[in-house]
């Protein structure tokens, strides 16, 4: 028997089609596969843009600190925003803690469009104001040879000065701080108080102590003080200057600030000038605040008022009626013939908020060491 085939016709096509049909599903799934991969990429650009967007965001808020922010309220905000080449956007908002830190926050986002996809990251970032680390063991440090005489207070326990309503007080020091060898002698109305009243301790006749503080020292901070005065000068009522509504910078007439608060403020209460004097100063009436720096002796004559931090590199004499230092006050008495004399109606009274308030005046802030910086989902 002979075997008759059927017609192949069209199975060539059957193939062709088959071919292309695989063909078509390899292409597809390698289009798929590089679409993905292009969309993972894009994702991965677009989040690292936002990562260095939100971190350029904290970078820009302290290289661009300005120093009236450190006087903001605890709770206070302030933001900014900043705009990357590339066209990211980081928001940055600044919260107000307590004592000299601030909490930033910053978001980056990446593409300058909000209808086309865009990636965000949010970092924050704890700020400490890099204030000097002054050591002040008491109300009063110092190491030369003292004298009290008359109706003088000493007080080592933390208040906040008059007027002051947004300050805490802290923990209470010595009311003096003087070493094992100094020579004190206390007569009249005097009155001492403090965690102990007197602190004995070898401390107050360390240099350190009075001229390094932390990253920075005395000559530093001489160097870079907002006034300067020569040697052997006389000051007469200190006041603070208002014109036009601002607070005018002035030597002499001397303008140290408004120690006074009131309602509503002065522009001079939140002016804290460094002063630095090259030699003696005799001050006699007035008021100021700030951080007071003098190369040798300092006498305050009658009826003056200062609040903040006071170094003296000599000797430090306080007579009359209405003296008062409110911050803490150190006198190094460098020469074998300097001393502390405190005499009249004289206060030298310890102040953690005024000396903080000082403090961070002019300082810029840096980032919190440990675990200053975190990832903010």
């Amino acid at each position: 028997m002979k075997r008759r085939l059927g017609s192949e016709r069209g199975v060539a096509l059957v193939a062709a089609l088959a071919a292309i049909v695989l063909i078509g599903v390899i292409i597809a799934g390698v289009l798929f596969s590089v679409t993905q991969d292009y969309r993972i990429s894009d994702n991965s650009l677009r989040q690292s843009r936002a990562t260095s967007t939100a971190e350029l965001g904290l970078n820009r808020i302290v290289n661009e600190w300005s120093l009236p922010w450190n006087q903001k309220l605890t709770g206070d905000t302030l933001k900014r925003a900043y705009t990357t080449s590339g066209g990211g956007i980081a928001s940055v908002i600044v919260t107000k803690l307590n004592g000299p830190f601030f909490w930033a926050v910053s978001e980056g986002v990446s593409g300058a469009s909000r209808s086309s996809f865009q990636a965000r990251r949010r970092y924050g970032v704890l700020l400490r104001l890099d204030t000097p680390q002054m050591n002040f063991l008491g109300a009063i440090t110092t190491q030369g040879t003292t004298t009290v005489n008359g109706n003088v207070t000493i007080n080592g326990n933390d208040a906040a000065p008059p007027s002051w309503t947004a300050c805490s007080p802290g923990a209470n020091v010595p009311g003096a701080a003087i070493t094992p060898t100094t020579t004190a002698t206390v007569n009249g109305s005097v009155t001492l108080n403090g965690n102990p009243p007197m602190l004995s301790t070898p401390a107050a006749g360390d240099s350190n102590t009075y001229f390094n503080y932390g990253n920075t020292n005395y000559s530093s901070m001489a160097a870079a003080a907002t006034i300067q005065y020569p040697g052997g000068l006389l000051l007469n009522g200190v006041a603070p200057i208002v014109a036009g509504g601002t607070c005018a910078a002035s030597t002499i007439p001397a303008n140290w600030g408004e120690p006074n608060h009131a309602v509503p403020a002065s522009p001079c209460e939140s002016y804290f000038p460094v002063i630095h004097v090259a030699g003696n100063l005799k001050l006699t009436s007035g008021r100021g605040q700030g951080i007071l720096l003098v190369d040798g002796d300092l006498e305050v004559a009658g009826n003056f008022s200062f609040m903040g931090a006071v170094i003296v590199r000599g000797g430090l004499k306080m007579s009359g009626t209405g003296n008062k230092i409110v911050g803490a006050t150190m006198a190094a008495t460098v020469s074998v013939d300097d001393n502390v004399s405190l005499s009249g109606n004289t206060s030298v009274l310890y102040s953690s908020c005024a000396l903080l308030a000082v403090m961070s005046a002019n300082a810029y802030p840096k980032a919190a060491r440990q675990r200053g910086w975190v990832d903010v989902f």
